[in-house]
């Protein structure tokens, strides 16, 4: 059974894994998104995002989800 979907590391929103998200490779992985904006805060500081020590997952200021 192959995944179709996973979470947008920035804001924890399920997203599909499609050819037409925005993605980012990071250290051999590829990290799908709801947006070009998650997209650009994960680029700045992936550790951050990856590590859970970004923002708060509810809170979606300034996301095309909130």
């Amino acid at each position: 059974m192959t995944k179709t979907a996973t979470k947008d590391p920035v804001c924890g929103m399920s997203v599909e894994m499609t050819a037409d998200r925005a993605t980012s490779n990071y250290k051999g992985e590829t990290y799908y998104f709801c947006c070009s904006g998650c997209k650009g805060k994960f680029d700045q500081a992936p550790d951050q995002y990856l590590s859970g020590s970004g923002p708060a997952k509810s809170d979606k200021s300034g996301c095309c989800c909130g």
